[in-house]
């Protein structure tokens, strides 16, 4: 673990034991009002991997990171573009859940010549919030916080994971939560989504009720080089749901 000064915040990370300029990196992207241990069951397998550098920020206002959150995926791209920045990388495979998934899709448009790669992880190309859920997060943040994780992760997972996340939610500031949401509701790159040309990995849940299936099928439709799979039996948190088959697709995708 690490942690490095960006606009006059400190942002905390994680990354290989060793950085080597001339290899790529992966670069690992949280979904709203989450964290670096959304990748928890990655980061551990593919910490050391001889051919990539790992990179799991803590977005500003997030976790062990200092600031405050943003208020548009616009600004978390321009943020996450200065933080590779700072870290002096350029050969860059951004792998986005969520919100993570819709900074990864601005990198890729407006900084194609960083990107080789991507993997787009439970997101779309618009990413609409309910009504209720932003009202009950500004009016009643527990109650929010208490509701998610049925709606998060699919029935049979591990209740584990379901406190892990809400204690998470308990964590992070209702504001940045709140802002959150906002800019995943005021997301859209529809327009824009079929100009990105790099080998691309889609990958949804079954049982994901915030980005249905049909959010994945549509970025597969769109983006020419891409491959999609969808993971049985999990809902919005794939990569923690079924982490053994999202493991294998990620790492098999790497390799080629």
């Amino acid at each position: 673990m690490a942690d490095i000064v960006v606009d006059g915040e400190k942002i905390h990370y994680v990354k290989s034991d060793k950085i080597e300029p001339s290899r790529p990196t992966v670069l690992f992207i949280h979904g709203a009002a989450q964290r670096i241990d959304t990748w928890k069951f990655q980061l551990d397998l593919l910490k050391n991997h001889p051919d990539f550098n790992i990179i799991a920020p803590d977005l500003p206002g997030h976790d062990q990171s200092e600031g405050t959150g943003r208020r548009s995926v616009a600004e978390y791209t321009a943020f996450m573009m200065r933080f590779i920045q700072t870290l002096g990388l350029n050969d860059i495979i951004p792998v986005g859940h969520s919100m993570g998934g819709g900074i990864a899709m601005l990198l890729a448009v407006d900084h194609p010549e960083m990107i080789s790669a991507w993997v787009l992880v439970d997101t779309g190309a618009k990413m609409p919030v309910a009504e209720q859920s932003l009202k009950t997060v500004k009016n009643n943040y527990k109650s929010f916080c208490d509701n998610s994780p049925s709606r998060m992760y699919a029935d049979g997972s591990p209740d584990e994971l379901k406190r892990e996340y809400k204690a998470g939610l308990l964590d992070t500031s209702p504001e940045v939560s709140y802002w959150d949401l906002i800019a995943c509701n005021e997301f859209d790159i529809s327009d824009r989504i079929g100009l990105i040309g790099v080998p691309t990995l889609i990958i949804s849940g079954e049982l994901d009720i915030l980005t249905p299936v049909k959010y994945g099928e549509h970025l597969h439709e769109k983006i020419k080089e891409s491959s999609f799979h969808v993971i049985r039996d999990a809902g919005h948190f794939v990569m923690q749901e079924s982490p053994e088959e999202f493991n294998s697709l990620l790492l098999d995708f790497l390799h080629r």
